[in-house]
């Protein structure tokens, strides 16, 4: 029976696996369905930790902390590739001497001294000579030495002070006539001066701030003129608040006495009171300057005047441009001292001196951009008392000053640009256009003036070389007969240089006037041309 049971039912499995094949071909779709979940009910289920019971579980853990060697490779330090700026080398002693053409004698010895924190003194000596054959008598000498000092008599208050002294001898070589006893035409001076300041040394940290001075000028020649100047006076200024606005006066007693065959004297008092004021880039000095004067000459006698001191400034672009105007006075004393210093030429016999003051208004800018620094600036003046020269009618190897009224309008401009590493140029540029009250040209003056410098300084101070040229315009003069004529200009090219063989020894070359301009600076009197020096420099 079980078998029967069997066999039914594989006969009933392979009439089931046995159906016929179903279609086969292509299907077309009718129409497209999607196919939607219907919304269901989110239920949120948060897990919950099993709590495991490991109160029964118990871990022993050994740690072993054994110390192996450890070898450290120490670190290689190797310098940045930054080149550090370099100090110039400080050498308190310099000396130069020297030989050249025509015939002449160069020397120069200078010590600066740092004797403690409060003391440092030094002195200076020069001389320099030369004498020219070719012209009778074209020679001169010139010797000048200075002793200065400074000492701090404790950490606010500091005293200044030198002398000097300097000998000049001059011959007149544009006479007429050379006598055979050439010290007939020679005039020697020999000048004097002595100066003492004392100031505090806070700076504008202090609110006051004070110096005083006293100087002494001596002048005399070997045909029996002197002269005696003293000056004495100071300056005093407190600044109102933190912001500093100080406030302050000037004073100053200067008197001067000329005596030879009779005696002359210029005594000025100057009180110049001023006030500064700072906002931002505007800088604002108000103030003015009293003149009380008393002179015992042949021009005036009495002299009392009111000059302007006024400047504004502003600062734009950080300091790459500043402009500047202004309204200022000057004194300026046509003494002994100062004529014969502009002119050794001059008569001995002064017929007058005095005061030149002078009021000028004037404009500029200023700056720094890159490797360029620039000044520009113009203006207008007004003048009494200026000095020109002419020849003396019965000396006329002489020139005799000769005072005029009048203004000038001029500009004047100044650089300093870095060419290249190493390479600076200095260049400086002006011109003057005069309106005389009597006189017709300013005599012996020059109104044109360029000069520039370009120099090399490299090898870390080894050497050095500068090229420099110093030119002016013809100078008007006019003869004892009333002529007017115009003198040569001025074109002098110079080429210097130097050139240290160890740190302390050297030589130089300094080739003068290498166009051979003989230019009269004044009439009857050329420049000496072509010439030069060679020596030796020792410093430590």
């Amino acid at each position: 029976m079980r078998y029967i049971y069997i066999i039914f039912f594989l006969a009933l499995t392979t009439s089931v696996l046995a159906q016929n094949e179903l279609p086969t071909g292509q299907i077309e779709v009718i129409k497209d369905f999607e196919v939607r979940l219907l919304e269901t009910k989110k239920i949120r289920i948060i897990p919950q930790p099993i709590s495991l019971d490991s109160a029964q579980r118990r871990y022993e853990y050994k740690l072993l902390a054994p110390s192996p060697s450890i070898d450290y490779v120490v670190a290689e330090l190797k310098p940045l590739a930054i080149n550090p700026e370099k100090k110039t080398a400080y050498y308190a002693l310099f000396a130069k001497a020297g030989y050249g053409s025509p015939n002449s004698v160069l020397g120069e010895v200078s010590y600066d001294h740092h004797q403690n924190d409060q003391l440092q003194w030094g002195i200076d000596f020069r001389h320099l000579s030369a004498n020219n054959k070719k012209i009778p008598l074209q020679k001169f000498s010139d010797s000048r030495g200075r002793i200065n000092a400074s000492y701090n008599l404790n950490d606010n208050v500091q005293v200044q002070g030198y002398v000097d002294g300097h000998f000049e001898n001059v011959y007149f070589y544009g006479a007429d006539v050379i006598p055979s006893n050439p010290d007939a035409l020679k005039r020697s001076y020999k000048r004097y001066d002595a100066q003492f300041t004392i100031a505090n040394l806070g700076g504008e940290q202090q609110a006051l701030r004070y110096n005083a001075l006293f100087q002494h000028h001596f002048d005399r020649d070997d045909l029996g003129s002197r002269e005696s100047a003293i000056t004495l006076g100071g300056e005093v200024d407190y600044s109102l608040t933190a912001k500093s606005f100080p406030i302050g006066l000037k004073a100053f007693l200067d008197f001067s006495t000329l005596k030879n065959t009779r005696e002359q004297s210029v005594n000025n008092i100057l009180l110049e009171p001023f006030f500064q004021f700072h906002l931002g880039g505007l800088k604002v000095n108000l103030g003015g300057i009293g003149l009380l004067n008393k002179n015992t000459n042949l021009v005036s006698s009495k002299e009392n005047e009111i000059l302007p001191a006024i400047e504004f400034s502003y600062n734009l672009f950080k300091n790459s441009l500043t402009i500047e105007a202004g309204w200022k006075g000057e004194v300026y004393k046509n003494n002994f001292h100062n004529l014969s210093s502009y002119n050794p030429y001059i008569n001995t016999r002064l017929d007058s001196i005095g005061n030149m003051i002078s009021r000028k208004i004037y404009g500029g800018v200023k700056g720094a951009t890159g490797k360029l620094q620039y000044a520009i600036s113009g203006g207008y003046t007004t003048f009494t008392h200026m000095a020109f020269f002419l020849q003396d009618y019965d000396k006329r190897e002489q020139f005799n000053p000769i005072f005029d009224n009048g203004s000038y309008f001029g500009y004047e401009g100044s650089l300093r640009y870095e060419v290249l590493k190493n390479v600076i140029l200095h260049g400086q540029a002006w011109q003057r256009f005069y309106n005389l009250d009597n006189e017709s040209k300013p005599w012996h003056k020059p109104t044109v003036g360029i000069d520039g410098m370009l120099t090399y300084s490299g090898g870390d101070d080894i050497y050095h070389v500068s090229l420099i040229l110093h030119s002016e315009n013809g100078l008007p003069y006019k003869t004892v007969g009333g002529s007017e004529r115009r003198l040569d200009p001025l074109i002098d090219l110079n080429l210097h240089g130097d050139y240290y063989f160890t740190s302390m020894l050297g030589a130089f070359v300094e080739i003068n006037n290498i166009l051979g301009n003989n230019r009269e600076p004044w009439y009857t009197y050329p420049s000496f041309g072509f010439n030069a020096k060679a020596g030796v420099l020792f410093r430590m």
